[in-house]
């Protein structure tokens, strides 16, 4: 047999829920804020996991969950630091993070706007200071099955911006392969 373009397929109705409603946008189990964490990664264009901008996944916090900040580091922050509430993530849990969903290790990253955040020796954290969130939920309108055995999909923001993201399978969920303007 010979070899065949990959060809983009109708999800089926049960692919368009899972991935519109489990797999993206619906609250984080856990989550204070009610974040998908999976949308971060449609937060930036990168076409390896390496290129991803960390300001845009970490922006809401590794979790969406607000992790304790206490005053010590606050100070350590300095002042701006009491008037916006500091998201925090330890180098740890960061580098655990983008290993389970990119593959890579921080050190393994491009270190993409790492310099946004403000990083605590003492406390082995960054912390992004903000006010805001970026969170945007998304609607898959089509996917697409890569002879590599990865899937493509097709998705539009809610600022109407498209893209298409890329996943591989991963122990029973996916990891980020690469997100593209569509």
């Amino acid at each position: 047999g010979g070899t065949t373009a990959s060809k983009a397929r109708p999800l089926t109705g049960e692919e368009l829920a899972y991935f519109n409603e489990e797999f993206f946008n619906n609250d984080t189990e856990g989550s204070t804020v009610g974040l998908n964490i999976h949308n971060q990664f449609l937060g930036s264009i990168y076409e390896r996991p390496e290129d991803i901008d960390l300001y845009e996944l970490f922006y809401n916090g590794p979790t969406g969950i607000q992790e304790e900040v206490t005053e010590a580091e606050q100070t350590a922050i300095g002042p701006v630091a009491f008037e916006h509430y500091p998201i925090k993530t330890q180098r740890t849990e960061m580098d655990a993070f983008l290993q389970e969903y990119l593959g890579v290790a921080l050190d393994e990253t491009n270190k993409k706007n790492l310099d946004q955040f403000i990083y605590l020796e003492e406390y082995d954290a960054y912390y992004l200071l903000h006010g805001d969130t970026n969170f945007q939920r998304c609607t898959v309108t089509s996917l697409e099955q890569n002879e590599d055995g990865t899937i493509a999909l097709t998705y539009e923001q809610e600022s109407g911006e498209k893209g298409i993201v890329t996943l591989k399978g991963s122990k029973g969920s996916y990891q980020f392969v690469s997100n593209k303007e569509a």
